[in-house]
């Protein structure tokens, strides 16, 4: 009995050691950030992973000097297992199996991810039991009362940190984004107000407790029943906190999240809600509400006012009335969300099985962009997320990762219901897990998803389990091979060295890269420092020479610092540096535009052919047919070749999507001059006007109005100049025409 209980002594010591870790990890990950502000996931997935890599550390620690494996498993391990295992097939199959692997810049929803997700998820099964779930619980909410304690010191002006992406109206806390802290604080909110009840219906009560006193047993302590129950008066601080800090962050799909989560609380405690102390809290987070709809700069009532209204414009749309305003207007009608789903639908259709690969969607958008999105978003813009939980899934994993991914969610209901059930005493503890898990996916059919809250929703699907899994009756597999004290050793170096090696390369070296980058995008402004900014980058793409976003702007770096001066070393070391990047992402179409644009300079030097240009922008326009910029440069390139009717075609597809782009518009308004055809090219321009008569079409109203004036038509000038002096009153053509 006594070797026993020393052989049980140091696995009950990692037993708590990683328990105890866990809920630092789920406390310290969504606070962590670096002042590298460029991607704040990179640095979040560092830390992320570094108390990983520990916790993985004792758990090996742990089976090698016990000599045992003491393993958890539900039947919904199983279901999880095979969504992974769908993941892993479509990651190979991927359209870039490394982006699919390591994730896309800025977003980081990759393989890597998805397993570390999963391993916390086993972590949280086999020691998060019945008696600890509180502690995950807390940790969330104690993270999340920081988080909303500093998004709060961020409204009112004391930050002393210099968030890029911060603005006074939505706060960012450490997420950021302010859609990061909203997302996450609806976890916490749902959890910490089901704890805040739990306080309340747990009154403190005392037991005997026996202390050994020199060598007899006396009863001469107590210690009050339940952990909680002493906290009711610190929870509705946490809740007023965390509201405040939820406010700040003005983020639609939260407040729906929040409202689901609180609907399946409402439904089953409502008695609660009646108690004189819930209503006092109630009352002032109502007050704080009113409070933040008053002032138009805060007020989510006026956003939710604004996505109502275009939901409208755009169900009053018929069919009919659609079709005739891309015939003539050309103007979408509707959220730009719709559009971006639309086109995801369209990805989803074309790759059914495994779709494309995880969190690839920022690689193939283009191709499947419609031209209604590409003008309700801007022309250059690229979805990395579907703003869609289950499309993100249906991209990434085709319709077997979003079958696989919905029957995890019925299974859970199922299991949630009969855990209900069958646990009374565990009731709050499930309606904190169930009500973080509805805020999570409500609000993530909206709002892509973030490190922070997908931790916490993996670790909601273990303490599912955790809640109705008999602690006390773990599977018990002996390995009676680790008594041999040589094989413990290499067994520990083997993981401590592993564990290193991955620190070094998935932690440490991306870190680096992304310093690196930004450091980088700091200097590339200043000629006097373009050398060191150009060692940036290439440092960058050495430390992360799987990184799109880094290969890019190294070879823009060289295209541009050519353009002003064309050298033969700059431009050969350019299209190296583009073919480097379209060989790893033959989907690029800024690298494909790169290499068109170098051929084109040596051209201009006499080192290169003009027709060796006309390839690289064809492929570009094939791989982003709405991008602006290749059309653009592809018709300069048949203008120069006095290819004139090609050369119109190009410019005028540049407009279709953007009609303000003025390059493209000054080259089409040359191509008609050069040919002398005034009266076509008034046509065209009043037919592009068509698609957008706002203020975006003055430069093109401008190159009407020099055609009017050639033709010498003085009325049709001047009515024209009145128009453009509606939408730009100080503008230099009308002051010069009209006066």
């Amino acid at each position: 009995m006594a070797i026993k209980k020393q052989i049980d002594k140091p696995y009950d010591y990692f037993n708590k050691a990683i328990a105890l870790l866990l809920s630092l990890l789920i406390f310290i990950v969504p606070l962590f950030f670096g002042l590298n502000m460029n991607s704040l996931d990179i640095q979040k997935f560092a830390c992320f992973h570094t108390l990983l890599i520990i916790i993985l550390w004792c758990w090996i620690a742990m089976i090698v000097f016990s000599g045992q494996i003491q393993f958890r498993w539900s039947p919904l391990c199983w279901v999880v297992s095979v969504y992974i295992v769908i993941n892993i097939a479509a990651t190979i199959c991927s359209v870039n199996p490394w982006v699919s692997f390591l994730g896309f810049y800025g977003h980081h929803e990759g393989l890597l991810s998805l397993i570390s997700y999963y391993l916390l998820f086993l972590i949280t099964i086999n020691f998060i039991d019945k008696t600890r779930i509180h502690w995950v619980l807390n940790a969330i909410t104690l993270s999340c009362v920081a988080a909303g304690s500093y998004g709060v010191i961020q409204r009112l002006g004391l930050d002393p940190v210099k968030w890029e992406l911060f603005n006074a109206g939505r706060c960012p806390s450490t997420f950021g984004n302010p859609i990061g802290l909203g997302n996450y604080l609806s976890f916490g909110l749902v959890i910490g107000f089901c704890l805040y009840l739990f306080s309340l219906t747990n009154k403190p009560t005392t037991q005997p407790v026996s202390k050994k006193i020199k060598g007899t047993q006396k009863g001469v302590a107590t210690s009050p029943s339940t952990p909680l129950a002493n906290l009711k008066y610190i929870y509705p601080v946490f809740l007023i906190l965390m509201y405040l800090g939820f406010c700040t962050s003005q983020t639609r799909a939260s407040y729906l999240g929040l409202f689901g989560g609180l609907v399946l609380i409402c439904g089953l405690f409502w008695r609660a809600f009646l108690k004189k102390d819930v209503l006092v809290v109630a009352g002032i987070i109502f007050i704080i509400t009113i409070g933040f709809n008053l002032n138009p700069e805060t007020s989510m009532f006026l956003r939710f006012k604004q996505a109502v209204s275009e939901l409208s414009t755009k169900a009053a749309q018929s069919k009919q009335s659609q079709e005739k305003q891309e015939k003539t207007e050309g103007q979408p009608a509707g959220p730009a969300r719709f559009f971006i789903w639309k086109s995801v639908s369209d990805i989803v259709k074309a790759n059914p099985a495994l779709g494309t690969g995880l969190d690839t969607l920022g690689i193939v958008y283009p191709q499947y962009k419609s031209i209604e999105s590409a003008r309700a978003e801007g022309a250059y813009a690229v979805a990395a997320s579907a703003h869609n939980e289950l499309l993100d899934i249906a991209v990434s994993s085709g319709l077997a990762g979003i079958f696989s991914y919905l029957c995890l969610l019925v299974f859970l209901c199922i299991i949630w219901i009969k855990a209900y059930q069958t646990f009374p005493d565990q009731r709050l503890y499930l309606c904190a897990i169930g009500s973080g898990i509805i805020a999570h996916l409500i609000q993530n059919q909206f709002s892509p998803t973030g490190i922070a809250d997908s931790c916490a929703f993996w670790v909601m699907l273990g303490l599912m389990v955790s809640s109705t899994t008999d602690s006390s009756k773990p599977r018990i597999i002996k390995l009676n091979w680790l008594n041999d004290g040589l094989i413990k050793i290499l067994i520990m170096v083997a993981a401590i060295a592993s564990g290193i090696a991955f620190w070094i390369y998935m932690v440490i070296r991306p870190c680096i890269a992304d310093f690196n980058y930004e450091q980088g995008t700091l200097l590339q402004g200043n000629v006097e420092l373009e050398q060191q900014a150009i060692y940036r980058f290439q440092r960058a793409v050495k430390y992360n020479p799987h990184e799109i976003q880094y290969m890019r702007e190294l070879a823009a770096f060289y295209i541009n610092k050519a353009q002003a001066n064309p050298q033969k070393e700059i431009l050969e070391a350019s299209i190296k540096q583009a073919q480097t990047l379209t060989k790893f992402n033959p989907y690029d179409a800024v690298g494909h535009c790169i290499i068109g644009a170098s051929y084109y300079l040596l051209s201009r030097i006499n080192e290169a052919s003009l027709s060796q240009s006309l390839v690289p922008y064809q492929q570009a326009i094939k791989v982003d047919p709405l991008n602006p910029d290749p059309h653009n440069c592809l018709g300069l390139v048949y203008l120069e070749m006095k290819d004139y009717p090609k050369a119109i075609k190009e410019f005028k597809e540049a407009l279709r999507a953007d009609v303000s782009y003025p390059v493209a518009v000054n080259n089409l308004h040359r191509t008609y001059l050069e040919q002398g055809k005034i009266e076509e090219a008034m046509a065209t321009y009043k037919e592009l006007l068509k698609i957008d008569s706002g203020v975006r079409s003055v430069l093109l109203r401008e190159k009407l109005v020099d055609a009017y004036l050639r033709l010498g038509k003085q009325i049709e000038a001047k009515k024209e100049c009145e128009d453009i002096k509606r939408l730009d009153p100080e503008n230099a053509v009308v002051k010069q025409v009209i006066g």
